[in-house]
């Protein structure tokens, strides 16, 4: 299993830098998923330059920013999209990678279990359990 990777073709990782896109590139992802907002504290690329170098590597590239302080149910169905449009496999981000993890879940709540998606997540160092009751209701709705 790929570091990072929470189902096959999907993986999560930390901020990305230059180097990395290219390496990404380089093992064969082909799509940018960015969750990190611009403007977050520390020295990053931004969304443009992210964009400008995914592009510059053939590679799509969605920013879907997420604060988890305001989630709305409208970034969980542009993710969803993203997933749905992007050619796997696809390198998803933010500071640490538990946004994009939770992004991640939160996309697929309907097609796995709560179960299923905390376990995939805690595989890679991201944990969910805080997140079954809302999960399984959403599973339960779809």
């Amino acid at each position: 299993m790929l570091q990072g990777q929470i189902e096959e073709g999907f993986n999560v990782f930390p901020q990305l830098t230059h180097g990395i896109v290219a390496d990404l590139a380089k093992a064969g992802f082909k799509t940018i998923i960015n969750n990190r907002p611009d403007g977050e504290r520390g020295n990053y690329p931004t969304n443009v330059d992210m964009e400008a170098l995914a592009k510059q590597h053939g590679m799509q590239y969605f920013f879907i920013p997420v604060n988890p302080m305001a989630l709305t149910m409208e970034m969980v169905e542009d993710f969803a999209d993203a997933l749905k449009k992007a050619e796997g496999p696809i390198a998803a981000y933010c500071a640490s990678g538990r946004r994009s993890a939770m992004m991640w879940a939160l996309a697929n709540a309907g097609r796995l279990s709560a179960d299923e998606i905390i376990s995939a997540c805690a595989a890679q160092g991201h944990d969910l359990s805080q997140m079954r009751p809302m999960l399984s209701q959403m599973a339960a709705a779809a």
